[in-house]
């Protein structure tokens, strides 16, 4: 799934950091996002706790971190008369399409997807519902399918990446057939839990070896942005509005989204997170200015400094590079 913010060019220049600063232990990613570092990090052998205040981002941390912990989907096996995963795949991907709210406001009223995924995407959503309100699915083999379904949708989405708006004319993605796959980790080697809660109270929860923080940089809100893959994780069919069709209510805002609280959110996350090693990871350009970051980092250990290049977020084909920093602040 397309997703800014995400760190995926990053990965290996993050791992190198934690490895040489902090050797092994529990790492702690609070703005875990979709899950890519702490994917990252588990396959190279750390137990990762990794948090999202968004339903659908917490709902990627339990397919591709936590998973296989309490995700067996026995009762539903047995239900179906499957025994894999790519069972519930091929049951999904054979589902009659339906007509509803999704169809009406996403492809009838507004261009994000073809009638004919739109509809396929339709039954997945009543299906894993239907599934749910059986009592055939516990909380994490719910969180596996919306996932997804999500990750399936979004391929087949007419954007240029967000939710925020669709594209004027077809994009040859969205004219590919819908495809529902279930999201699971390549590879694993650490344990992982993942939670849906504020990155205050996860930073608080226990002492750390590292706490890898990566806070939103500027004013674009990850529940505007990505308003539709939330609606789908959290089963709803809310009013809308616009040519966009986010919610009428309902969005999480965060302090770091705006300039005038992203310091004050900082330093009193700060003031009660425990860790050994913190990994800061921002750019020149965000809401916090370099030197006032470094005043509040400071004061919380010995700093040292990590300057590289990253492919940022971009609707245009060809990736740009941008200047990314890692304050690394040693609390030992």
């Amino acid at each position: 799934m397309r997703y800014f913010g995400s760190k995926v060019t990053a990965n290996e220049v993050i791992y190198e950091i934690v490895k040489t600063h902090a050797g092994s232990g529990l790492v702690c990613d609070p703005f875990g996002g979709i899950g890519s570092v702490g994917t990252y990090l588990r396959s190279k052998g750390y137990n990762v706790w990794s948090g999202d205040l968004l339903t659908f981002a917490h709902y990627f941390q339990i397919s591709k971190i936590k998973f296989p912990n309490e995700a067996n989907f026995s009762t539903l096996f047995t239900k179906i008369g499957v025994n894999s995963l790519e069972g519930i795949n091929s049951i999904l991907n054979s589902v009659e399409p339906k007509n509803g709210w999704f169809v009406e406001e996403y492809s009838d009223r507004r261009g994000f997807f073809t009638r004919t995924n739109a509809m396929k995407i339709e039954a997945c959503r009543e299906l894993i519902s239907g599934w749910t309100r059986e009592g055939l699915l516990n909380a994490d083999e719910k969180a596996m399918l919306l996932a997804g379904l999500i990750s399936g949708m979004d391929n087949v989405a007419n954007t240029a990446g967000t939710y925020y708006a669709y594209l004027k004319n077809w994009h040859r993605k969205a004219l590919n057939p819908f495809r529902f796959n279930l999201v699971v980790p390549s590879a694993r080697g650490g344990h992982g839990q993942c939670f849906h809660e504020s990155a205050d109270l996860l930073t608080a929860r226990n002492r750390y070896n590292v706490l890898y923080l990566d806070p939103p940089y500027n004013e674009r809100s990850y529940s505007r942005y990505y308003h539709l893959p939330e609606t789908i994780a959290k089963c709803e069919c809310p009013e809308v509005k616009g040519m966009s069709g986010i919610p009428v209510t309902g969005h999480v805002v965060s302090g770091y989204n705006s300039r005038a609280s992203a310091c004050e959110s900082l330093y009193k996350m700060l003031s009660k997170a425990k860790f050994n090693t913190l990994l800061f990871h921002y750019t020149d350009n965000g809401l916090i200015k370099p030197k006032i970051l470094i005043d509040i980092l400071s004061e919380h250990g010995k700093m040292s400094t990590f300057t590289f290049d990253a492919k940022g977020y971009t609707t245009r084909t060809t990736a740009t590079r941008t200047p990314h920093k890692i304050y690394v602040v040693q609390n030992v």
